[in-house]
C-alpha cells in the first residue's frame, strides 16, 4: 500500500484536529520535505502534539519516519512520470534511482549526529566497524579512509569476530555498526557487547523503523535504493560510500 492510500484508509480514525493537520499537510507534500516538526507546526498552526498523534495513527513511530516515507513517495511519483524512450534507458533509469536516493541524504542525516560521530571517532580508545557482506565493503572503505587521519579501525565481518573482543572492549571504545535492516544476528551480537562492556555504538542503517534507535548512542539513517521488504538488484554500497565521504568532511571540520 502506498503512502497516500495508507492515509486515506485510516482517516476515519482521526480526531477533528488531527484530520485538520492531515488535510493541511496533504495540500502540499513538498512542505513535508522542507519542514521539521517544529517548522511544520508553525506553518500550519497546529500543535506538534497533534501532528505527532496524526503520524502515529498512520502507523509511523513519529514525524521523522512519516517525513522519510513521504519524501520517498514524492520521488516515486517523479520516477513514474518520467518515461524514458532512449537506447540508454536502462543506464539512465539506474542513474536516476541512485540520484533520487542521494538527494534524500540531507533529509535523513542530522548535522548534530554526524558531528557527534566525528567527535567520538577522534576521542575513542579503539574504533571498530561491524558489518557483513555488503556492509563489510563499507567498513573496509571507512578503515582505509580513517587511516589517512592516523585512526586505526578494526573491521569485524562476522558474529564470531564481535564475540571475540568481549574481554578487550570497554566504555572508551566505539563500535560503528553498519546494517541496512539493523535486524541481523551480527547486529544483535554487537548490542549484546554494548550491554556487557559499556562501549559506545553508532548504528548506521536504512531502516527508519528499527527499535535499536533508542539503544544506540548515535543513530544515523540513510535512504534506501529500494524498500527493505522488496528484493532489488540495486546495491546499497554506493549510498554507504557517499555517507563515508560526508563523514570524512565532518572529520576535517572537527579536526
Amino acid at each position: 500500500m502506498d503512502f497516500l492510500s495508507n492515509i486515506n484508509l485510516k482517516k476515519n480514525t482521526l480526531t477533528k484536529n488531527e484530520l485538520k493537520a492531515c488535510e493541511l499537510i496533504l495540500q502540499d507534500l513538498n512542505k513535508v520535505q522542507m519542514y521539521s516538526l517544529t517548522e511544520m507546526s508553525e506553518k500550519i498552526k497546529i500543535t506538534k502534539t497533534t501532528i505527532l498523534r496524526f503520524t502515529q495513527k498512520m502507523g509511523y513511530s513519529g514525524y521523522t519516519e512519516f517525513r522519510y516515507d513521504c519524501v520517498k513517495y514524492v520521488n516515486s511519483l517523479s520516477n513514474a512520470e518520467r518515461v524514458i524512450e532512449d537506447e540508454n534507458a536502462k543506464i539512465i533509469n539506474v542513474e536516476k534511482i541512485y540520484m533520487d536516493t542521494i538527494k534524500l541524504l540531507h533529509y535523513t542525516l542530522k548535522d548534530e549526529d554526524l558531528k557527534s560521530l566525528a567527535t567520538s571517532i577522534q576521542s575513542a580508545r579503539k574504533v571498530r566497524c561491524v558489518g557483513e557482506i555488503n556492509s563489510e565493503v563499507t567498513c573496509l572503505q571507512l578503515k582505509y579512509a580513517l587511516a589517512m587521519y592516523g585512526i586505526d579501525v578494526d573491521v569485524l565481518p562476522g558474529t564470531a569476530n564481535v564475540k571475540a573482543i568481549d574481554l578487550i572492549t570497554n566504555e572508551q571504545d566505539l563500535l560503528i555498526v553498519i546494517s541496512a535492516s539493523a535486524d541481523s544476528h551480527i547486529v544483535k551480537t554487537a548490542f549484546d557487547l554494548k550491554e556487557n562492556t559499556g562501549c559506545q555504538i553508532a548504528l548506521v542503517t536504512m531502516n527508519p523503523s528499527t527499535s535499536l534507535e533508542k539503544e544506540s548512542d548515535i543513530f544515523l539513517l540513510l535512504p534506501s535504493v529500494a524498500p527493505l521488504k522488496n528484493k532489488s538488484l540495486l546495491d546499497s554500497v554506493p549510498i554507504y560510500s557517499i555517507f563515508v565521504e560526508i563523514l570524512l568532511h565532518y572529520l576535517n571540520i572537527e579536526g
